[in-house]
């Protein structure tokens, strides 16, 4: 079979540098996870057309077997692989797997594989494969009644389902897979130098993944109180005091909204709120200008904040791929025209304070 990697540890390193690059503001831990979810997204959009529930067990087997256990790329004939060791297995027929499987072969390799050879590569396998004998282990137990009322299909596999599985093992496993997962796609815990180099291969174009819907680092993180409050201390921002500032961030919280964009929000629509400035609690109560202004509109920060927060978050949702997000704002929050560039500024730059991000 022609080596067309599905996947491979240099497509782990890009989708990563890209990660850190974009994600720049948000811990490691946070950029980790959505590392992983991309490495997962990406091998699943290059897997045969078959059920979720299998194809979320072939990407995890994979990613333990091919990316971790044995640092390599993940290749068709790994896929194969797979799904001849699952042969046997109650859930899994094989005449339900075999259609997919043998269409997906053929888009690699257009007309080269007949539903006879592909029956043939597997049972080879499948008589190569090391034999595992299960551990004895009570098994799970459903209310009588419940599924002995079941026949046909539904009945056969839910009596499947119900049969002896090693749980404590099985859950053993998972927790070893996830964390080994986790040091290899956290830059801080693993050191990269000490990877063996990796031959080049002829990989398969990247999947670029959507991006719409509310930006992950744009969404709530914990940020450091007393930077962001001396910040506010030098604009002489009267949301320094409570309960403007613990308002703000608790809105922040609860709506899932970063708190430095809902600050960044505020120092475009009222300038952080000098305290100097006339009537500036009154402004405080609606430094976002919800309901076309803190004249019209004046009950408290939360109940401003709220309100600014569940807006965001409604845009968000209707985000078309690669929209910019501040300008998609923009076109609901404020006539303004300019107003994303000053909120987006506003953003960068308490992003950009020393310590701003609390860790974890």
């Amino acid at each position: 079979m022609d080596s067309i990697a599905l996947l491979s540890p240099t497509d782990v390193n890009t989708i990563r540098r890209y990660v850190r690059t974009k994600y720049a503001p948000l811990s490691g831990d946070r950029q980790a996870e959505i590392v992983a979810d991309a490495i997962r997204r990406t091998l699943q959009r290059r897997l045969p057309e078959l059920p979720e529930r299998m194809k979320h067990r072939l990407v995890d087997q994979l990613i333990s077997r091919c990316l971790i256990g044995e640092r390599r790329d993940v290749q068709p004939d790994d896929v194969l692989d797979m799904f001849a060791e699952w042969e046997d297995d109650g859930i899994v027929r094989k005449e339900q797997l075999m259609a997919p499987i043998l269409e997906w072969m053929n888009e690699l390799s257009p007309g080269r594989w007949s539903e006879a050879q592909l029956t043939s590569r597997m049972v080879r396998r499948k008589a190569g494969s090391p034999t595992v004998v299960p551990e004895k282990t009570e098994p799970l137990t459903l209310s009588e009644g419940r599924w002995r009322s079941l026949t046909g299909e539904t009945g056969r596999l839910l009596r499947k389902l119900i049969s002896p599985v090693p749980a404590v093992a099985a859950l053993a496993l998972v927790i070893v897979c996830s964390a080994m997962i986790i040091m290899q796609l956290n830059p801080k815990t693993i050191n990269e130098t000490q990877q063996p180099e990796v031959p080049p291969v002829m990989s398969a174009p990247p999947v670029e993944l959507p991006d719409i819907g509310m930006p992950p680092w744009l969404k709530y993180a914990e940020v450091d109180a007393d930077v962001l409050k001396n910040y506010l201390k030098s604009r002489d921002s009267l949301l320094v005091d409570e309960p403007f500032f613990g308002s703000i961030m608790a809105s922040a919280r609860h709506n899932d909204i970063h708190p430095l964009l809902l600050f960044a929000i505020t120092g475009q629509e009222q300038g952080f709120v000098p305290r100097s400035g006339k009537d500036a609690t009154r402004i405080a109560n609606n430094p976002f200008n919800v309901g076309h202004s803190w004249m019209e509109y004046n009950t408290d920060t939360r109940d401003s904040a709220d309100i600014a927060s569940r807006l965001l978050v409604k845009l968000a949702k209707s985000r078309p791929d690669g929209a910019e997000p501040f300008e998609w704002f923009n076109r609901t929050y404020a006539e303004d025209p300019l107003w994303s560039i000053g909120v987006q500024k506003i953003f960068d730059k308490l992003a950009s304070l020393p310590n701003i991000t609390k860790a974890e």
